[in-house]
Parts: C-alpha cells; sequence; structure tokens
C-alpha cells in the first residue's frame, strides 16, 4: 500500500510538490497523471526515498522507504532507462543485481523469458533498442518478486505489442493482491489499464478518484445532424438539454441517444447522424489541468439561455429562400481586361504562325496572299521565270 500524506517539496521559494495527499491500495493499478514539470517524477523520488521532502510523508506499507527491511524484495521500480551498464549482457545485469538483493539466479533466466529478453540475453546492453532497455527495467523491477510496483513512464520506446505485453503484466500483477503505480503519458493506453486515477497539475493533485467517477462526471455530448436544424434545436432546448453547434452538426449534452431519436420522430425531422461523443481520459485531463478543477458533479442541463443566441444566427436559410439582388446583371463585356484580350491576341498569333510553319508551299501561298499581296505576286513572278 502506498500513502503520501501532504508532502511538499521546495526549491528556495518554488515549490515543486505542494501537499500532495493520495492512496494506492492493493489489487489495483493506480495512474499518476501530470503535464511535464508537473511535479510527478518529483513525488515519486520522495515516494523511493531518492530526495527528501521538505514535510509531509511519502509511505509504503505504512512506513518510509528507508525503513523497509531488503526494500528491493518489497518494492520494484522503473525511474530511469539507464540502469544497467552498456558493456554488461542483459544476462549479467540481472545476475548481478540478484546477487546484491539475494534472489536466486535461476530467477534470472524467468524474467528474461517473462519480459521477451531470452534471445537478446547475451547481447550487450549498450546495443539494446530503448524498447529493450525498458524491458530490462522492468525485470530488474521484479527481479525481487515485489508486492509494490512504482513505473514512471515504462512504455516508452515500447511497440505496441511491447504495450500490450505490460499492460497484461500489470494486470496480472493487481489481480494477484499487488500495488500498482504508474505514470504515462499515453493517456489512451493508461484508460485501458487503470482502476484508480490521480491527477497532478503544477505541484498540486487535482483529482484524485476511481477511473469510473471521473468519467462519470463528465457529460456525454450527442452529435446529431439532420434535415431541419432549427426545429431539431427548438425541440432539443424544449426538452431540457443544453444545444451547441460545431457550425456542421448539433451538439447536445443532456439527452440519451434514444431520447434524442424520439425528439426528433415527433418533430417530424429525419436525422442524418446521430453519435454519442463520450468522455475521453485525453480530453478530461486536458480540461482538469488547465484549470477546469474540480470535476462538478453531473447536473441536469439548464434551461435555455434567453440571451443566447437564436438557432437561425447560427444555421443560414436554405439559399431559395435568400432574396435575389435587384440590380441588373454586369455584362459580360465589362468582366473581359485588356490582359485578356492581349492575351487572346498573342495567342491566336501563335497558333496562325505554328499553322504556316507545317503546311506545304502549296497551301502556304493563299494564306500569305490574303496577309501580303506584294510577297504573292513575287512568289508568282519567281515561278513563272522557273518555268
Amino acid at each position: 500500500m502506498i500513502e503520501l500524506i501532504e508532502l511538499t517539496k521546495a526549491y528556495g521559494r518554488v515549490r515543486a510538490v505542494d501537499g500532495v495527499t493520495f492512496t494506492a491500495v492493493p489489487g489495483r493499478v493506480t495512474g499518476f497523471l501530470g503535464l511535464n514539470g508537473s511535479g510527478k517524477t518529483t513525488t515519486l523520488r520522495m515516494l523511493l526515498g531518492l530526495s527528501r521532502p521538505t514535510s509531509g510523508q511519502a509511505l509504503i506499507n505504512k512506513v518510509r522507504f528507508q525503513e523497509l527491511d531488503n526494500p528491493a524484495r518489497q518494492v520494484g521500480a522503473v525511474l530511469e532507462q539507464g540502469i544497467s551498464h552498456p558493456g554488461q549482457s542483459g544476462r549479467a545485469h540481472l545476475t548481478t543485481q540478484a546477487l546484491l538483493i539475494g534472489v536466486d539466479r535461476a530467477r534470472v533466466d524467468v524474467l528474461l523469458e517473462q519480459v521477451g529478453l531470452a534471445a537478446a540475453a547475451e547481447q550487450r546492453c549498450g546495443d539494446y533498442s530503448l524498447g529493450m532497455r525498458q524491458r530490462l527495467a522492468v525485470a530488474t523491477a521484479l527481479l525481487g518478486e515485489p508486492q509494490v510496483l512504482i513505473l514512471d513512464e515504462p512504455a516508452n520506446g515500447l511497440d505496441p505489442e511491447g504495450i500490450a505485453w505490460l499492460r497484461e503484466l500489470l494486470r496480472d500483477h493487481a489481480r494477484a493482491g499487488g500495488t500498482v503505480l504508474i505514470s504515462s503519458h499515453l493517456l489512451a493506453e493508461l484508460a485501458q489499464l487503470i482502476d484508480d486515477v490521480v491527477i497532478i497539475s503544477e505541484g498540486t493533485v487535482r483529482y484524485a478518484a476511481p477511473l469510473s467517477e471521473l468519467y462519470g462526471s463528465a457529460s456525454a455530448r450527442l452529435r446529431i445532424r439532420g434535415r431541419d436544424p432549427q426545429r431539431l434545436w427548438r425541440a432539443f432546448e424544449e426538452a431540457g438539454a443544453t444545444v451547441d453547434t460545431d457550425g456542421y452538426a448539433l451538439e447536445v449534452i443532456g439527452l440519451a441517444p434514444e431520447d434524442a431519436g424520439d425528439i426528433a420522430f415527433e418533430a417530424g425531422v429525419p436525422l442524418y447522424e446521430l453519435a454519442s461523443d463520450a468522455p475521453n481520459l485525453e480530453q478530461i485531463f486536458l480540461n482538469l489541468v488547465a484549470g477546469d478543477a474540480p470535476v462538478p458533479a453531473p447536473v441536469a442541463a439548464p434551461a435555455p439561455d434567453p440571451g443566447s443566441p437564436p438557432a437561425a444566427d447560427l444555421f443560414p436559410a436554405p439559399a431559395d429562400l435568400i432574396p435575389i439582388p435587384s440590380e441588373p446583371p454586369i455584362s459580360a463585356e465589362s468582366l473581359i481586361s485588356s490582359e485578356t484580350l492581349a492575351s487572346s491576341e498573342t495567342r491566336a498569333s501563335s497558333e496562325t504562325r505554328a499553322s504556316s510553319e507545317t503546311r506545304t508551299p502549296s497551301e502556304a501561298a493563299p494564306i500569305e496572299a490574303d496577309a501580303a499581296p506584294e510577297a504573292a505576286v513575287t512568289t508568282a513572278t519567281t515561278q513563272e521565270g522557273d518555268r
């Protein structure tokens, strides 16, 4: 079990972590979310005894990390990737760690197989890819068969197959009664793994609760398109929903999809689209770190605001209802510029020259006679003299 109680870390006048309080319990995976610089890693370092807190407590199984008996057998941690010597092989690294914490060497082969590094066990760690180094770090954390796992961005460098492997590994650890605290910026992946969520921003916890409650606190939104958006707008507002638009479709909050469909049917408006835009962890997270905390509890949709713009201002009338201007149409001649005329004359001249060059002498004579009579006479005289 992990407990943080009013944990604070100050660097001079700057509080990197300010009164952080939350709990991670056995049998559940707790996600620790925060932007870069939010105090996430500093909090984990204090939890693991790598940084001394200014005030407050960070406890693992009711005691500080420094007070644990053989901590590597109780806590496994991944905070940094460069934990192995680049000249050592993966097997040598795990064997060294096993000797240091008093673990049977036989567990090394078991872990190499578990994390997918059996084929690269004799390869130098310096030649490992980022994903392979992450797998080795996870294997090191699991070496002492700890009950508590603390992982900072463990999915960095992992491919989709590696992420799926890590997710299943951590879920199995929690199902076996272990405690997992994991921080990550891969929110979509984290949403498939965690049971509880802690969101930190600017060193302060903005939210700490089960993930299901976080989702439940955000209102689901419907995206609706129909033949008559103005009539739909009025009908949804009369039903007590909050209606907005992105200029293309209606965005409705406060109605279930079934209710929205029934209302549209009763209003006699065919629907082209009816989709439920469920809240996602990423959007909720961004709203919270932007300062929209705490998350409000679900409430009934407010009554329509009489001061809000009418639907007609947001959805223009059909084209056949727009009045036609009374001014006479502009003549086509006035729209032709001098450049257009000049360009046409130049193009015509070029075409004439090209046509002349491709004709036989007998075919070219009539054209040349029309264009230059004197040249035609000279040509005829020359031909007569030749005969």
